[in-house]
Formats: C-alpha cells, structure tokens, sequence
C-alpha cells in the first residue's frame, strides 16, 4: 500500500540532531587521558545513556508516523504493537520474521494481519489441507 504521509518537521530535526550527535561523537579526537579525573569508560557510558535518551525520545514521533501510514487500527492491533514498542522493537519489524512479496520484512501491524490470515486458512498460504493445520498455531506470540 503506497501512502504518502507528512513528517512533522520537528522530527525530522530531531533526527538531524541525533545524526549531528552521533557524527560527532565518531571524530572525537580529544584525549582528555591527561587530565585528572578523566575515565575512558564513564565517558562511554555517558555516550551511550545519552544516545538512548534521545532514540526513546524520537521512538514516540517515529510510531505516530508509522501509524498515519497503516490507517485504521484494531484495539487487539495496538495493544500487540504497544507491548512491541515497549520491548524496544522496531514498528518496522515483526516477531514472526514474515516477508512480503519482495523479501522485505513485514511491518508489524502488516504482519500481524497476515498472521491471522495464514492461522485462519493456511492452504491459501501454504500447500497443506486443512486437517493437516496445528490447533494452536493461531496464537500471536511475542518471542521475549
């Protein structure tokens, strides 16, 4: 489905910034070995903390773009892609590694679709007769 959707610019500034930060930290060239106090790994886990705190701050933007793309979303729907979120996954990706046509992963919501469609007629899908389908193969698991 071929959607166009509006980025909100201030988005895509936070993007841009988290793209300047991330350059920056990679032509860092300063030793501050010499100077008391200085520990290489503190500075590591503060480059770290702070690149974590500003992809969860664009996680919430980037699952609001994502769903003005899918359209109308069920509640069991959300519910599935909150508690994927929250897990830290990417919207982009689902647990049941489904592919589409051009070998692509699946977004989630799409996936998630496609799940039920494959759990509630699997010969579409697949070349198997219907008593040859698991009973409990519908289930949509989140592999923690």
């Amino acid at each position: 489905m071929d959607m166009n959707v509006a980025v909100p610019a201030h988005l895509l500034e936070d993007i841009f910034r988290l793209l300047d930060y991330l350059g920056d930290l990679s032509d860092y060239d300063d030793l501050n070995c010499h100077k008391t106090g200085y520990s290489p790994r503190l500075d590591h886990d503060n480059s770290r903390w702070h690149l974590k705190f500003k992809i969860k701050q664009l996680q919430a933007c980037i699952v609001e773009t994502y769903l003005q793309t899918i359209g109308d979303i069920a509640d069991d729907e959300m519910h599935e892609l909150e508690e994927w979120v929250a897990r830290g996954r990417s919207v982009y990706d689902n647990p049941n590694y489904i592919y589409d046509d051009s070998g692509r992963p699946m977004d989630f919501i799409n996936a998630y679709r496609v799940d039920i469609e494959m759990s509630e007629d699997p010969s579409s899908f697949f070349d198997v007769e219907p008593d040859d389908v698991c009973s409990d193969c519908g289930e949509w698991d989140l592999p923690w």
